[in-house]
């Protein structure tokens, strides 16, 4: 299995997959999902680790929506996007929290 295609399945298991900066990957998610991907994670640590710094590991698909509304809110140019979805590859769950966390963004317009 291709490291590409391990991140693309972690990441559809629930699995965020990030690097460190002191050169590890960071895994999170569901306890069991994290569980059960560990052990092929670690057999493919080189490979993983060399897609994740290529910055061309797939977004989750729940921060792709959230970074989609977040452009549309605060209307991102298309180097915005370029500089977003590239923090996103590499802290996909630092970027989820601040965009959750976004008090303009979040905010509910109420008629």
């Amino acid at each position: 299995m291709s490291a590409s295609t391990i991140i693309k399945e972690a990441i559809s298991d629930g699995v965020n997959l990030a690097l460190t900066e002191r050169g590890t990957i960071k895994v999170s998610g569901e306890k069991s999902a994290v569980h059960r991907w560990t052990p092929i994670i670690k057999l493919h640590k080189p490979e993983i680790m060399a897609a994740l710094s290529a910055n061309d590991a797939p977004i989750p698909p729940d921060l792709e929506h959230l970074i989609v509304r977040a452009g549309a809110f605060w209307e991102y140019s298309h180097e915005d996007y370029a500089l977003i979805r590239e923090v996103a590859r590499r802290d996909p769950d630092g970027l989820r929290l601040a965009l959750q966390n976004d008090v303009v963004f979040s905010r509910r317009v109420t008629p």
